[in-house]
């Protein structure tokens, strides 16, 4: 794994700022920490890696037709506020403790066996379902938090 300078940094911040993806840019880099916020990042395969910190506030991530796989990473106090996941993203064993979700879009991705406790999730779309986040773990508050507003009616028995 290559480390970010400066030179590429300033690169990647111009192709984010003309609409441009920066996936071959950022392809074998370390970007811990890096901010890509706005950025379009259409391959986007990461397993095993380090990317705590990483901000990819309304960014784009993947294409469509395509398929995905963000694995085994450290995703700690990420920022995906308002980024889109598109496509198929298989999104497994990664650790995002404290990131913040806030109005992204996962809608395509599967998120199995993820460690989501302390993130924040207002307005997050997110497939809730046994296949899609099988084995995920969340905050035992979180659903109370979600649903807050909700009203529960005991089921009748007839």
């Amino acid at each position: 794994m290559k480390q970010m300078t400066q030179e590429l940094r300033d690169r990647i911040k111009d192709y984010i700022k003309q609409g441009l993806d920066i996936s071959n840019l950022i392809q074998d880099i370390d970007i811990k920490g890096e901010d890509f916020s706005y950025a379009i990042i259409k391959n986007f395969n990461r397993s095993n890696q380090n990317l705590s910190g990483l901000k990819l506030y309304m960014a784009q991530i993947g294409e469509e037709g395509k398929i995905m796989v963000i694995s085994n990473n450290n995703m700690q106090n990420c920022n995906f506020t308002a980024s889109k996941f598109i496509g198929k993203i298989f999104f497994r064993k990664n650790d995002c403790r404290n990131s913040k979700f806030n109005k992204a879009d996962w809608s395509n991705v599967e998120y199995q066996f993820t460690d989501f406790r302390g993130c924040s999730f207002c307005d997050v779309i997110i497939r809730m379902g046994t296949d899609y986040g099988y084995k995920a773990t969340f905050d035992e508050d979180m659903f109370t938090e979600l649903t807050k507003y909700w009203i529960f009616v005991k089921k009748e028995i007839k």
